[in-house]
């Protein structure tokens, strides 16, 4: 069974849509209403778009849901990736100086004086950036937050160390412009879905536990 979030919604339109609302909730075994909420989520991205189920020809036409088409740009993607160089580390590195460009031009988070919620900040410059996000948790110190519907669901599959350092530089950025005491206590790791489903956990740990 495909996975019931957002990026599961997702990959399931993708791979054997247009489906409706209903489709979508038995093949994932959930409510009707949760499948419809991720759906219409999926639609405001951007990611799905909506069209009249060809497949009925009496009564009301229910509302199917399909991915959006996306463009071929794979192999120029694929070629200018390369460029920000030959090893995973530094096309990582220079991904992450984007991503902190990327989140200075989108600063939602003022300076403070005082020691702003790191999972608050993280949260409104990933969503200032487009990035969906799923679910919050925090134990002992460490935030995560679980991301679905983001931008960066080709390089998420295809070029996973360039998706983790983009959303790294953006947050270690913003957390830095919020209060740059909070940018030094804590430690930004990244993980990509490996199934390129759009699906990414950032974990904030305090400095003195990124090791753990």
């Amino acid at each position: 069974m495909e996975s019931a979030g957002r990026g599961g919604v997702l990959t399931l339109v993708r791979t054997r849509g247009p489906m409706t609302a209903t489709e979508v909730a038995d093949a994932l075994d959930v409510h009707v209403s949760t499948a419809r909420f991720h759906l219409t989520k999926l639609v405001e991205s951007g990611l799905v778009e909506t069209a009249p189920d060809k497949r009925r020809t009496v009564g009301r036409p229910r509302v199917t849901y399909a991915a959006r088409p996306q463009a071929p740009t794979g192999e120029l993607l694929g070629l200018l990736l390369a460029q920000l160089g030959p090893t995973p580390e530094l096309r990582e590195r220079a991904a992450a100086d984007a991503g902190r460009l990327w989140a200075a031009s989108r600063a939602v988070v003022a300076p403070s004086d005082g020691l702003p919620d790191p999972t608050a900040v993280a949260g409104a410059i990933l969503r200032a950036l487009g990035f969906e996000i799923e679910s919050t948790t925090s134990a002992f110190g460490t935030h995560t937050l679980q991301i679905c519907a983001c931008p960066l669901q080709s390089l998420a599959s295809g070029s996973p160390e360039v998706a983790r350092g983009v959303v790294r530089g953006a947050v270690e950025q913003a957390l830095a412009i919020a209060s740059p005491s909070l940018g030094s206590q804590y430690v930004v790791r990244v993980q990509p879905d490996p199934h390129g489903d759009c699906a990414i956990g950032v974990r904030l740990a305090p400095m003195a536990t990124h090791s753990v």
